[in-house]
């Protein structure tokens, strides 16, 4: 065997081949480092393109689904005209025709106190407003309430102003009885016709 200082005075030998080998292995660790580092980061990459695929299809998914509500409301809206706000020549006699006879199956009697009309600039329909004074019972306000909104004909309730009888001995109110509608359009020669007042729109 060689000794101890036969190795030693041979170093020139031996140690250029153990640096080129330390050096290699410092190399091939810092390799396998970067290697590794590099796919996890690749592998995180990959995770977070997916999530954010996943995440653009779920929107893709609500943006079809509000498409389609957009679509059905579109639709509705254009029944809705068609059928409950046709134009004011064709309903307005039915709808208050309906809103008297509503009112007398009530058990009161309708005396009608101001109509107005006002175009709606944003929608491009008429709101027709009614108002009337009514007396009765409690019950008979309550069942005339629960009739009007019942009716076919689009009539919404505006608001029931009630104020009690002269007499404390009666169970009977005066209410001023607001109702309304929506049409298509604006008849002027029948707002004339009916003294109908037409308020600007906004006011």
């Amino acid at each position: 065997m060689i000794g101890r200082g036969a190795w030693l005075r041979l170093w020139y030998v031996w140690a250029p081949a153990t640096l080129i080998v330390v050096a290699n292995v410092v190399w091939l660790a810092g390799m396998r480092g970067a290697v590794l580092g590099r796919g996890s980061l690749l592998a995180q990459q990959v995770d977070e393109a997916h999530l954010a695929v996943s995440k653009l299809q779920s929107q893709a998914d609500q943006l079809e689904r509000i498409k389609r509500s957009l679509t059905a409301l579109e639709e509705n809206l254009g029944a809705l005209r068609q059928e409950e706000m046709a134009p004011m020549r064709e309903r307005l006699v039915p709808f208050l025709t309906d809103v008297v006879k509503r009112t007398q199956e009530a058990g009161l009697r309708a005396e009608r106190v101001s109509y107005t009309a006002q175009r709606e600039e944003k929608s491009g329909l008429v709101y027709f407003s009614a108002n009337y004074r009514v007396k009765g019972s409690y019950e008979q306000i309550r069942q005339c309430a629960f009739l009007l909104e019942s009716s076919p004909q689009f009539i919404l309730l505006e608001g029931l102003a009630l104020r009690g009888d002269e007499s404390a001995s009666s169970l009977e109110v005066v209410v001023q009885l607001g109702v309304g509608t929506y049409f298509s359009d604006l008849d002027e020669g029948l707002m004339k016709q009916l003294g109908v007042n037409e308020v600007a729109s906004g006011a």
